[in-house]
């Protein structure tokens, strides 16, 4: 049997690496091609929902996610101004800095037996029906059997598809890594409702916490006349959350579009698209990087199934993986898309939010219960009264 041209993988983050372990080990050969080098910071609130737990500790082992920094969350706690509840989580989650988890991650794809090309820069990619080329900077043409696009936008898709990954306008996510002495949340994310925006703050490793917030941008640019950019986004923290004036920025703010559509389909039967790149929900409460994960690795492992039947992936057997990995998508975005997208809209409205806050911190808090189901988690929260 003559051996089959690679799957290549362009974007080593979550998506991409999770459907190049799966694909690499159920035997199917795999390209990873990432641009950057590592560890690379990214714009994430590195909080990794409860929803894709067990995909993680599947491509992790849980020895290795401990060793890399990983810690576990227990709890979740909302705050409007000085008032807030807290809530334990019936199944705990994972937080980690994106500088350690993609490169552990990445690590793992090496250890399954994926060629990793790193840094490597994709400047196109050419589809043609029995192939597809991806051509590097160096001059290197990749020939592989599909290209999965784990790069964020799909940026290199096929020119029938939908283009890069749109995203919602008005708003920027910002991300940045603090130290605050005696304040540090290590097993607690606490969500911060505020007018105009929200934001995250959870413990990493290294003594560090995780910043990440989503906002309007004209708040940031309201602020950029006086000052570096840096202080000025450090002004909009410390007026949406006084009590976050204590913290000692370590290193720069890092900003991106936030993502959020439904599932875009590859724009040729060669090409899949994943993670943000596919379609995107608010990433609040870790539902983007936990969707990014189940993501790459649903994909690789039905991939990995049509594989299997005689090591070949023709045009017809994609057509039909690539139609069941879309439906599964759909479906996982059905309730998890606007569930986001409203608690997002309550957290950005302080006095909405505090109104609902007494509300969820009753026993039976049914409100919340049914949110935490709709966006996959397992059980429901229970609240805590210190």
């Amino acid at each position: 049997m003559s051996v089959a041209d690679p799957v290549a993988i362009i974007g080593a983050g979550p998506a991409g690496c999770a459907a190049a372990i799966t694909l690499a080990r159920a035997g199917v050969p795999v390209t990873l091609v990432e641009a950057k080098r590592f560890p690379r910071a990214k714009v994430c609130g590195e909080f990794v929902s409860p929803a894709a737990t067990e995909v993680l500790e599947g491509l992790l082992p849980i020895e290795r996610l401990v060793g890399a920094g990983a810690r576990r969350c227990t709890a979740l706690e909302v705050r409007v101004g000085e008032r807030s509840v807290r809530w334990a989580m019936p199944r705990p989650a994972w937080v980690l800095s994106r500088r350690a988890l993609d490169a552990a991650l990445c690590e793992e794809a090496g250890r399954a037996g994926v060629e990793v090309r790193q840094p490597a820069r994709v400047e196109r990619v050419v589809y043609h029906d029995a192939c597809a080329e991806v051509w590097l900077a160096s001059g290197e043409v990749i020939r592989a059997s599909c290209v999965m696009h784990g790069d964020g936008r799909g940026r290199f898709d096929h020119p029938s598809g939908p283009g890069v990954t749109a995203s919602r306008a008005g708003v920027v996510g910002l991300k940045c890594h603090v130290r605050a002495p005696g304040d540090v949340p290590t097993s607690t994310l606490v969500m911060h409702a505020a007018r105009g925006g929200y934001f995250g703050v959870i413990g990493v490793e290294g003594g560090e916490a995780t910043v990440a917030m989503v906002v309007r941008d004209r708040l940031v640019r309201a602020r950029v006349s006086s000052g570096s950019r840096d202080e000025a986004i450090d002004r909009v923290m410390h007026g949406l959350a006084p009590a976050t004036s204590s913290y000692e920025r370590v290193g720069p703010w890092m900003a991106c579009p936030v993502a959020g559509s439904r599932y875009r389909a590859g724009g040729h039967v060669r090409s899949v698209r994943l993670g943000n790149a596919a379609g995107a929900v608010e990433p609040v409460g870790g539902e983007g990087i936990g969707l990014a994960l189940w993501s790459g690795a649903t994909a690789g492992g039905l991939l990995g199934e049509g594989w299997r039947e005689d090591g070949r992936l023709d045009a017809g057997r994609l057509a039909s993986v690539w139609a069941r990995f879309g439906a599964l998508y759909r479906e996982r975005l059905r309730w998890r898309l606007p569930a986001c997208r409203v608690a997002a809209s309550i957290l950005e409205r302080p006095a909405l939010a505090g109104v609902l806050l007494p509300m969820l911190g009753v026993a039976d808090a049914r409100p919340l219960g049914v949110w935490y189901r709709l966006t996959g988690k397992p059980g429901g929260c229970t609240p805590i009264h210190d």
